[in-house]
């Protein structure tokens, strides 16, 4: 079985065994994305004016580096890999969400894997990583079970968001370490 058999066959099966009643929960789970991780770098914004903390002005730059980077990096790779959805590929998959040109990567998992991410290792806390990881995995399976994302582009998103989100705190702290 091929690659790419794997991920139809996967992606079929999530697609089909949606939990009763389920899809505007994961609509509601997927359209989080943006508005927690801004939320999250905002929240740190607001620490660092509060407690006129530079350590926490640097995680706030840190964390919108990743966001910014995670933009151009997803956009780059869709408009270069330009892979159709799979609803356009696959007429028994049906469309259940909003998903823009192209498939590969998925955004909202490289978001949100990304800030997931960056959070542990700036601020490694049980009480923080489980929830933040929990709405990561709860994101990235939305973006198949709605249709709109084959299990490789989860993959592809879950890999590239993590490794943003490790290496650019590793840059900073190696550059302006404080």
């Amino acid at each position: 079985m091929q690659f790419s058999t794997v991920d139809v066959t996967l992606l079929t099966w999530l697609h089909n065994h949606l939990i009763p009643h389920s899809v505007p929960v994961l609509r509601i789970i997927s359209d989080t994305t943006t508005f927690v991780s801004i939320g999250l770098v905002l929240l740190v914004f607001l620490v660092a004016v509060l407690k006129k903390s530079k350590p926490m002005r640097m995680r706030f730059l840190m964390l919108v580096t990743i966001l910014i980077l995670v933009l151009l990096v997803s956009q780059g790779l869709k408009y270069v890999v330009d892979r159709d959805r799979p609803f356009i590929t696959y007429p028994a998959i049906e469309k259940l969400s909003s998903g823009g040109d192209s498939s590969f990567p998925s955004g909202h998992t490289m978001e949100t894997f990304a800030v997931a991410m960056a959070m542990t290792l700036l601020f490694p806390r049980k009480k923080i990583i489980i929830p933040v990881y929990c709405w990561s995995i709860l994101v990235a399976y939305s973006r198949m079970a709605l249709g709109v994302h084959y299990p490789s582009d989860v993959l592809a998103g879950i890999l590239i968001g993590s490794g943003i989100g490790w290496i650019v705190p590793w840059v900073f702290l190696k550059f302006y370490p404080g």
